[in-house]
Order: structure tokens, then C-alpha cells, then sequence
């Protein structure tokens, strides 16, 4: 009789180890999987993140890729849209900030090491407005240089090398040039209403890069 019980306790010690090993297996996969999603999104410091939460600043482990050429580019010649209630305010003093990186992921790729990530994106992203005041959107496009209300097709790739034993990830974000401008009413634009309109525009990809 002891040695019945004896073996059942074995058996059931067993059948506990078992279970015990296939959590820890799971725990430690769902860990490296789950690394993306924790804090910040792309593991991004939350410090680098835009008070609107929309735009972050590239960090060491940003990679920054224009289109093509590294200037600014060339703005269009775009005229206002027909009039409309805030037709009689303009945009005016457009000038140029720098680049900020969206904090939407327009493409992914993740991999155990050791290997080679590949990171290809070809997508089209919409054009940003923020306004501090009402005024219509061909009014900010004929003052910015730009069309405001179109997308834009952003493209490049990067390559990431993950160590063995490590699990990476690479996230791609759209690069945006950044302009502000004043407001003015009237119909001339003569009168400046101390507000601001900041426009942003799609030309290339914010490559985000970390192991876990």
C-alpha cells in the first residue's frame, strides 16, 4: 500500500515539474514577444514624446532616412481654396524647424538572433496640421508650400544585425520636415492674430532599433 501511494506521489511530482517547465517556457516567450509593447511605444522614452503624443524626437537608437536628397525639399506653388468663413485669414513668416518622427508604426519586423533583419517600407502617410486658431486648410497649403491635405509616399530600407541568444526588433515610423507659420487676418493678410499653424510634412522613414 505504501508503495503505491509512494509511486502516485512521484507521479504527481513529476506531472508538476512538467507543467512548471511549459509556464516558464511560455512565460519567457511571451516576455521576449511582448518587449514592443511595454512603456513607450517602440521603445521610445516617454521624454522624447510630443506633449500631444504624436511626434517623437530620434534617439541613439533612432536611424533617420530621407527620401532622397538630405535638404529640404522644394515647395510647390499651391493657391488658396475657394473662400469660406476663415477664408480671410492667411499664412504668413513660414518657417522651417527640423525633423520630428511620428510616433505611428507604418511597419514591423522582430527575430530570435542570430540573424538579419530587413526592414523594406514603401507606404504613403498623410500630411500633419496643428493650428492654434480656425482657418481652412487651403489657406495653411498656400502659405506652407505644400499641399497639406494630400499623402505623400515614403520609402528606404535598413538593416539590423541581432546577436545570437538576443531577440530584436525594428520598427519604421514616418520622417517628417516640420514648418511653422503666423496668422493673419484681413483680406490683404495685415493684421497678425498671435496665433500659430504648424504643418508637417512626410519625406522619409524613422528606422527604431532595439534588442530584448
Amino acid at each position: 500500500m505504501k508503495s503505491a501511494l509512494l509511486s502516485s506521489r512521484r507521479k504527481t511530482s513529476a506531472v508538476a515539474a512538467t507543467v512548471g517547465a511549459v509556464i516558464a517556457i511560455t512565460a519567457t516567450a511571451g516576455s521576449g514577444v511582448s518587449y514592443a509593447q511595454e512603456g513607450a511605444p517602440g521603445g521610445i522614452p516617454e521624454t522624447a514624446i510630443s506633449a500631444d503624443g504624436r511626434f517623437f524626437t530620434p534617439g541613439p537608437s533612432t536611424i533617420v532616412k530621407r527620401n532622397a536628397s538630405q535638404g529640404v525639399e522644394a515647395m510647390e506653388s499651391i493657391s488658396p481654396s475657394p473662400a469660406d468663413s476663415f477664408a480671410i485669414r492667411r499664412v504668413k513668416n513660414k518657417k522651417y524647424l527640423g525633423q520630428s518622427c511620428g510616433t505611428k508604426v507604418i511597419q514591423q519586423i522582430s527575430g530570435r538572433g542570430k540573424t538579419t533583419l530587413v526592414l523594406t517600407v514603401e507606404k504613403k502617410v498623410e500630411a500633419t496640421v496643428k493650428k492654434e486658431i480656425a482657418i481652412e486648410v487651403g489657406a495653411i497649403s498656400a502659405g506652407m508650400g505644400f499641399d497639406v491635405t494630400k499623402s505623400y509616399a515614403v520609402s528606404n530600407q535598413t538593416r539590423y544585425e541581432v546577436p545570437r541568444g538576443k531577440f530584436g526588433t525594428v520598427q519604421a515610423y514616418p520622417l517628417y520636415d516640420q514648418y511653422i507659420g503666423d496668422v493673419y487676418e484681413g483680406a490683404s493678410g495685415t493684421w497678425p492674430t498671435g496665433k500659430k499653424v504648424f504643418a508637417y510634412k512626410p519625406v522619409g522613414v524613422c528606422f527604431n532599433q532595439w534588442l530584448g
